[in-house]
């Protein structure tokens, strides 16, 4: 029984020691439970907080910046801008993200002060910019009418002069690497800086290289009264275009958004303020494009493309060439800058503005010649302004174009002056070239040329006893002399001399001659055998005569030439002479070569004088033609002023 007992209670505690524990672990259970369920609401509603505000934020930007900017504030005459802001608004000092947010952001307040609205020149460069002379006479007398901002390295911080235009316009920048990302940020930091100002309605994006093809009064008017943007975006099928597009970037850039286009752009107000809005796309393009896609190329024309297509007119007012094929437009280097090249950019072909076909030159003043309306009087003046700017700049492009045209007359007049000195020397060295190596000869090479006659075709001077022996006592006869007589001058002998130096000289290779006294020996034979039979007394008398007189003439030659050969030099001094005054006529042909050389120089330098001339000369014309043209203009012109002052004055 007590056993039973015992093992009953001991039941009974241990259920009542289980029900005091099971309290405890249930209020545990509740209690952590409670802690996970709020922990995970909590943490659900702040990323739903944190995933509306951003749709609401980037949803409010744009919404608010087309309302105001649609009814296009930048062009009322009634409106002006706000104060200029601070320096903390001016982005100096704040990060990218909250620049883009600020930028994104409508003007608040009216624009009181400003009648016109402003073009915002952006310049990416590296460094300086080294064509800075050129914008400074671009920009010149159009103050308030546009502004800067200039991108440099970030290691660069030279200044301009305080006189110049780009002084103090450089925007706080970071290093830029050419294809990546870091470019596209440094064109959103530039087109950031340029919203903070309201009045700029316009933005243009140039590089150090980038020339103006035009005045800024034509500019100004072709963007200003354009209602789409100037952004390239085209469709590609090649493997430079869309070749360069990855399926990663889907949904949200598909294949058919897919464009390309130049970096160089000019776009409106509502255009900038998009781009700079913009977060999904960029993000997209970020990790998705890489070589060989390049950012600055198809991220603006497919982001344009694909929110506001009907804003963008997708070609671009900087002219490139993509004609040579490749991935990227044509460069053009210094020798390509001509003025022909610039005018067949200027005016070799039409384009489409505001739907019409028309040069790019003369848009500006078609715009402008327009009639204003009745009662837009402000208008009104603003026009004035324009026409009488456009007749100042004309008369200065006359004015220098005049003294271009002064300055080319001169230079021709100098090179015709040169041209004709280089003639005129050359036709007179040309007879003292062919004409001096033979004064030369004759007057320098007397010896050489007796020697010549002496020596014949044997050479005998190598060798005195070949020409003349004295051993006998008397003189005895040149043999090699006869011989020469007998076969170049032949003409004054008559038959009976011819046979008795032949006679006289049966083997010519015998260097021994005959004597005086033997020629008078076979003499009297022939002449006595010739007296009997065909002559008489008389003719015999005067045939003796003669042939005494050439006898003389032929037999008194050799000893005068000997004793001239034996007052010659040795044969080695002779030598040395011939060798020396043939070095001198070697040296004299070089020197005729050389001024023969020179000739041709000049030659070639009056060739090129007169092509020189005539290029000047086609310069001189079409500068005419410009002249005649800017004179039209300001004849145009000044007929609109007066009828617009007309209609002013009497409405």
């Amino acid at each position: 029984m007590k056993k039973q007992k015992i093992t009953t209670f001991v039941k009974e505690l241990n259920l009542r020691m289980n029900s005091k524990k099971e309290p405890i672990s249930l209020r545990y259970i509740h209690i952590l439970g409670t802690v996970v369920f709020f922990s995970s609401v909590s943490s659900l509603v702040i990323l739903l907080a944190f995933y509306l505000n951003q749709r609401l934020q980037t949803s409010l930007f744009l919404v608010e910046d087309y309302h105001t900017l649609s009814s296009n504030p930048l062009t009322s005459p009634s409106l002006s801008p706000p104060p200029s802001p601070s320096p903390r608004s001016s982005g100096s000092n704040i990060a990218d993200e909250e620049l883009m947010w600020r930028a994104a952001m409508p003007p608040r307040s009216p624009m009181k002060n400003e009648t016109h609205p402003k073009v915002a020149f952006m310049f990416l460069t590296r460094w300086n910019l080294p064509l800075s002379p050129l914008w400074e006479m671009f920009f010149k007398g159009h103050e308030g009418f546009y502004s800067i901002y200039v991108h440099t390295s970030p290691e660069f911080t030279q200044e301009p002069p305080e006189s110049s235009v780009f002084y103090k316009k450089r925007i706080p920048s970071k290093a830029v690497e050419w294809g990546k990302c870091s470019m596209m940020d440094a064109e959103k930091r530039l087109i950031s800086h340029a919203l903070l100002e309201p009045s700029n309605a316009r933005f243009v994006l140039l590089s150090e290289t980038c020339i103006p093809l035009f005045n800024f009064t034509t500019i100004y008017t072709y963007l200003t009264r354009s209602t789409r943007s100037f952004l390239g975006s085209f469709d590609d099928p090649r493997p430079m275009g869309r070749g360069r597009y990855t399926p990663k970037m889907l949904p949200h850039v598909s294949l058919s958004d897919w464009r390309k286009g130049n970096q160089w752009f000019e776009i409106s107000r509502r255009v900038a303020a998009e781009i700079v809005s913009d977060r999904r796309y960029y993000a997209v393009f970020k990790d998705h494009c890489r070589p060989p896609c390049y950012i600055d190329e198809h991220y603006l024309p497919t982001l344009v493309n694909k929110i506001c297509p009907e804003m963008n007119s997708n070609r671009t007012v900087t002219w490139v060439d993509w004609s040579r094929g490749g991935s990227h437009p044509a460069r053009f280097v210094r020798k390509d800058i001509r003025v022909g090249f610039l005018d067949r950019i200027r005016f070799g072909s039409n384009c489409s503005y505001e739907g019409e076909a028309m040069e790019v030159a003369k848009i500006g003043r078609k715009k402008t010649s327009r009639n204003v309306g009745h009662h837009d009087i402000v208008g009104s003046k603003r026009n004035q302004y324009h026409y009488a700017k456009s007749i100042e700049e004309n008369e200065n492009m006359v004015k220098e174009m005049q003294q271009q045209m002064l300055q080319i007359d001169k230079e021709i007049r100098e090179k015709t002056y040169i041209s004709g000195l280089e003639y005129n020397l050359n036709h007179r060295w040309r007879p003292i070239e062919d004409y001096q190596p033979i004064v030369y000869f004759r007057s320098k090479c007397p010896e050489k040329m007796v020697l010549d006659k002496l020596t014949f075709a044997n050479n005998a001077y190598r060798d005195k006893k070949a020409v003349i022996s004295f051993a006998s006592g008397e003189r005895e006869i040149n043999i090699h002399n006869l011989n020469h007589q007998m076969l170049h001058n032949a003409h004054c002998m008559d038959g009976g001399e011819r046979r008795l130096l032949k006679m006289l000289n049966p083997n010519k290779d015998i260097d021994s001659g005959s004597s005086l006294a033997q020629v008078e020996e076979q003499k009297w034979p022939y002449l006595n055998t010739t007296s009997t039979i065909t002559i008489d007394e008389e003719t015999y008398s005067r045939k003796q005569r003669e042939f005494e007189c050439e006898r003389d003439q032929v037999f008194v030659n050799a000893p005068s030439k000997a004793s001239l050969w034996k007052s010659l030099p040795s044969t080695k001094d002779l030598r040395d002479q011939i060798q020396a005054m043939e070095l001198k006529g070697e040296q004299k042909r070089k020197k005729v070569v050389g001024r023969r050389k020179k000739i041709e120089s000049r030659e070639r330098k009056i060739k090129k004088t007169e092509n020189e001339i005539k290029s000047m000369r086609k310069t001189m014309e079409r500068i005419l033609n410009r002249m005649h043209k800017a004179l039209e203009t300001i004849s145009h012109e000044r007929t609109c002023l007066e009828k617009k002052i007309t209609i002013l004055y009497n409405g």
